[in-house]
């Protein structure tokens, strides 16, 4: 087998939930993913499913035959070795595809406010491409070709003109061609690590990169407590996966106070990771025994709020980039229609 196909965080929620559906429908693992392969389509993932078939028809764990085929990320394939465990594999299997469309929502947020201003900005640069080496080159033309009697500070100054345009022309080009190169780079793993930590750090960012990583760990703690993971397990898991810095540094500290006897809800509170009505919520889910469902609330409300501030990223940065569209478009028609103005002034 070839290089393994890297599942989407769409894919996985999709192929958890069909696996939950037909475990519920007393479908056992190795006939479930044994149908699953025989409608496949995609080459690639029935590629991967025929490993997995291959891998269940010798009597392995689905955890091991997951891990196997190199196609899905270790925290699902560690959840479901705990679901194996403690019976609740097809529990563990709804949760992971709620946790997966949930990651789905939020990167998709993350690539709309992204991608729309980078093809914005790409039309700006297309319009002042067009603008200052097609059109306006054609007015100056006209207009240096109806007299030869056109002083000369009034060619000096078109001349100039059409150089400020040009220079504006190419600074957007080497803008876009920046953001182009920054982001073909996020898609490697030491740009990526890179480039979040900057996002971590940089004020503009860096509060909305923080709540996005505390959302992934309370969704992740939801998940892990509802398929019968004891929190030490849990947070030990949560501080592996943690990018963010400052939140890893916070489950350590919570590891840390719950296991000099802290309750779960004083620790998370005071380790910085919940606040408020957070906080109250987990006290009150933890003395009525309902912690992972609490945790599944707060995580809905996560997702929410990420998505919408998201939204609102997007639309702030497309304002701006509209905004100076139009401020650079009109100084390069500036910079060379005063010019105009002043020869044909001249010519009359």
């Amino acid at each position: 087998m070839g290089r393994a196909k890297k599942f989407t965080s769409d894919e996985l929620s999709v192929f958890c939930d069909q696996i939950a559906m037909m475990l519920n429908g007393g479908i056992p693992l190795f006939e479930a993913i044994h149908i699953m392969n025989g409608e496949m389509e995609d080459a690639a993932t029935k590629e991967v499913l025929n490993k997995l078939d291959e891998k269940l028809s010798e009597n392995a764990m689905f955890c091991e035959a997951l891990e196997s085929t190199g196609a899905f990320p270790d925290y699902m394939i560690h959840m479901i070795r705990v679901g194996e465990t403690t019976g609740k594999t097809e529990e563990v299997m709804r949760g992971l595809s709620e946790y997966y469309e949930r990651e789905h929502s939020v990167f998709s947020s993350i690539r709309s406010a992204i991608a729309y201003p980078l093809v914005l900005f790409a039309i700006m640069a297309v319009i002042l491409i067009v603008l200052v080496w097609k059109i306006l080159p054609i007015f100056e033309k006209m207009f240096l070709e109806l007299s030869s009697d056109v002083a000369e500070t009034t060619k000096t100054s078109l001349s100039v003109g059409m150089t400020i345009g040009r220079v504006i022309a190419i600074v957007t080009i080497a803008v876009l061609a920046l953001m182009l190169a920054i982001f073909i780079w996020y898609k490697t793993k030491s740009g990526e690590k890179i480039i979040k930590q900057w996002l971590t750090n940089f004020s503009f960012t860096g509060k909305l990169a923080n709540r996005m990583s505390v959302g992934r760990f309370i969704s992740s703690m939801s998940l892990m407590l509802s398929g019968g993971m004891n929190i030490t397990e849990a947070l030990d898991l949560s501080m592996s996966s943690a990018t963010n810095t400052d939140v890893h540094n916070k489950i350590v500290k919570c590891k840390e106070l719950y296991e000099s006897n802290e309750p779960f809800d004083a620790a998370l509170k005071e380790s910085g990771l919940v606040k408020g009505m957070e906080a109250r919520m987990i006290t009150v889910g933890e003395k009525s025994g309902s912690t992972d469902e609490v945790f599944a609330k707060l995580a809905k409300q996560y997702n929410n709020e990420i998505t919408e501030k998201l939204t609102k990223v997007s639309s702030t940065v497309e304002t701006v980039l509209v905004v100076v569209l139009a401020l650079l478009v009109g100084a390069v028609l500036l910079s060379v229609m005063i010019p105009l103005v002043g020869m044909i002034s001249s010519i009359a």
